[in-house]
C-alpha cells in the first residue's frame, strides 16, 4: 500500500486541506533522487503530527473504528462560536499484489469522525470495503503501515511476543498506535534477533545488513550474537543496546521495530527490501548527532527503496539534505477566531543549502539565527552608525 494524498477536513488546526505524498515510482525530476520520501516541516502546534495521524485513521480506517480500541479526543475541529462538524480523513491510495489486490489498483479510503459535547470524540462506523479484507490477517504483509510518535521508546529488558501484545489491541493498529498514545513501547531487538538467528539464519543476516547500511558510517551490530544478545560497534567499544547512547537508541529503536514488522509478514522467499508499505515517523531527527542528521533521509530513501516514509522534524540539516519536492511547509494562521492550516510544496529549493540559509528562508519562520538580546544590540548599533556615529561604526 501507498498512500498518494491525504484529505483533511475539520481535523484540530485543518479546515480542509490536500497533502499530496511523494510515492516510490511515481516521480521524475528532482524527485527521483528520494522518490519515497515527504517531509514535513512548521512550526509548533501546526499540525504535522496531525498530518501522520490522518494518513494512519484514513488508510486503516475499518481496524480504526472496530479493532483499535482507540477513542480519539479533542481531534474534531472546534471554532468558537460555531458548531462543529463532522472530522473527515480520506487517502488516494494504491494496492498492490501483496494487499490482495490487482498491482496498481487505486482506492479511496476514509473515516470519519463525530464530535460530541465534550471533548472525546467519536469514530462513525462505516461500510467495509470488500478490498480491505486483509486487514484482519496478521500473519499477511498487506496494509502495512507502521508508526512512530515522538514520545518513543524501547524496553531494552523487554522479552514480550507480539502475540502478547495483540491480547490488548488488533496487529495493524499497533503499528501505529505509538502515534495516538503516550507509553507504547517499542520491541527491542533483543526479544526477536535471538529467536530469529536460530530459526532462520539467512533472514537474520539479511536484517543484521540492512541494520548496518542503516547506521553507517556510525556504528555496526555485529553478525553474531554475544551471550544471546545483539551486539554494536561504536568506534573501538562494542556494547549491548542499553549502553548506547540515547542518539543511538532513539535511531535503532524505531528502526528495529520496523525490521520486526516488515519480517513477521515477509513470505519466506521475499527480501525485505521488496516489501511495501507506509512508514510515518514524528521527529525523526529524535536526539540525532548533526552528523547523522545529514544521512538519516538519504541513508532511509536508498536503503528502502519500496518503502513510503512521511516524517517530520525541525532541524534544518535534515531539510537541507532533500530537495523542495519532497518538502511540506505547514503555515497555522489566524483567520477570524481561529487557526487554520495550510501546506504547501516548498516553494524555493533547499538542496545543499546552510542551516542557516534554511533558518532563514522561510521554512522555519526566522529572520536571524542569533540570539534575540544580541540581534537587538546589534540593530542599534547599526542603526546608530548608519546615523553618522563613529564610535558605533567602529563596532
Amino acid at each position: 500500500m501507498y498512500v498518494h494524498r491525504v484529505t483533511i477536513q475539520n481535523l484540530r488546526s485543518f479546515r480542509e486541506v490536500v497533502v499530496p505524498l511523494a510515492t516510490p515510482g511515481a516521480n521524475g525530476g528532482a524527485a527521483a533522487e528520494y522518490p519515497n520520501v515527504t517531509l514535513l516541516v512548521g512550526d509548533n502546534g501546526a499540525g504535522k503530527t496531525t498530518v501522520l495521524r490522518s494518513i494512519a485513521l484514513a488508510a486503516l480506517g475499518p481496524i480504526m473504528v472496530s479493532g483499535s480500541g482507540y477513542v480519539p479526543f479533542s481531534l474534531v475541529r472546534h471554532v468558537s462560536g460555531q458548531r462543529s462538524a463532522e472530522a473527515v480523513v480520506s487517502a488516494e491510495v494504491e494496492l498492490h499484489e501483496q494487499d490482495g489486490a490487482v498491482e496498481g489498483q487505486f482506492e479511496t479510503a476514509a473515516l470519519r469522525i463525530r464530535p460530541t459535547a465534550g471533548f472525546v470524540d467519536r469514530f462513525v462506523a462505516m461500510d467495509t470495503p470488500a478490498w480491505s479484507e486483509l486487514m484482519w490477517a496478521d500473519r499477511s504483509p498487506a496494509f502495512f503501515v507502521v508508526g512512530y510518535g515522538a514520545s518513543r521508546a524501547v524496553d531494552p529488558h523487554a522479552r514480550s511476543s507480539e502475540s502478547s501484545r495483540s491480547k490488548s489491541r488488533m496487529l495493524r493498529y499497533g503499528r501505529v498506535a505509538g502515534l495516538f498514545e503516550e507509553g507504547i513501547v517499542l520491541l527491542p531487538l533483543a526479544a526477536w534477533l535471538p529467536e530469529l538467528a536460530a530459526r532462520d539464519p539467512a533472514r537474520f543476516a539479511e536484517v543484521v545488513g540492512l541494520v548496518n547500511v542503516l547506521l553507517e558510517p556510525h556504528g555496526e551490530l555485529l553478525d553474531h550474537l554475544v551471550e544471546g544478545e545483539p551486539m554494536f560497534r561504536v568506534g573501538s567499544s562494542v556494547l549491548p543496546f542499553q549502553a548506547l547512547s540515547d542518539g543511538y537508541r532513539a535511531y535503532i529503536g524505531w528502526v528495529g521495530d520496523l525490521l520486526y514488522h516488515l519480517c513477521m509478514g515477509a513470505p519466506a522467499a521475499m527480501p525485505l527490501v521488496q516489501g511495501r508499505g507506509v512508514v510515518l515517523v514524528d521527529e525523526v531527527d529524535l536526539h540525532l548527532h548533526p552528523a547523522c542528521q545529514r544521512h538519516v533521509m538519504p541513508t532511509l530513501s536508498r536503503a528502502l527503496p519500496n518503502l513510503q516514509f512521511v516524517f517530520t522534524s525541525h532541524s534544518p540539516l535534515v531539510v537541507g539534505s532533500l530537495y523542495a519536492v519532497n518538502v511540506r511547509v505547514l503555515d497555522a494562521m489566524e483567520v477570524g477566531s481561529a487557526v487554520e492550516t495550510v501546506v504547501s510544496t516548498s516553494r524555493a529549493e533547499v538542496y545543499g543549502l546552510s542551516a542557516d540559509q534554511i533558518l532563514t528562508g522561510g521554512h522555519f519562520g526566522l529572520r536571524t539565527t542569533r540570539v534575540e538580546s544580541f540581534d537587538r544590540t546589534l540593530q542599534q548599533v547599526a542603526s546608530k552608525a548608519r546615523s553618522g556615529d563613529a564610535d558605533a561604526a567602529l563596532h
